[in-house]
């Protein structure tokens, strides 16, 4: 499929230097992660109320969880993330 969009000039840059970058290989790429990223962003939008307050409930019932500490966390990350290479 072809679509042809028009872009404002701050998004027509953006879209380029994405591009110049070797971030993306085309404009196109840009645009299929753009949108990707939109579907993603509307389907957590989807996720009712009701169902958080749920899921928020039982996640307290379970008794297993802990206070987090961002600092202990990151270095968690760290070491697995060094054991996998």
């Amino acid at each position: 499929m072809t679509v042809t969009v028009s872009l404002s000039p701050e998004l027509e840059t953006f879209l380029e230097k994405k591009v110049e970058s070797g971030e993306f290989a085309s404009p196109g790429d840009v645009l299929v992660a753009a949108l990707r990223l939109l579907q993603e962003r509307d389907s957590l939008n989807a996720v009712s109320p009701d169902a958080l307050r749920l899921a928020w409930t039982e996640g307290l019932a379970s008794g297993d969880f802990q206070p987090l500490d961002l600092a202990t966390l990151k270095a968690e990350a760290r070491r697995q993330h060094q054991s996998k290479s």
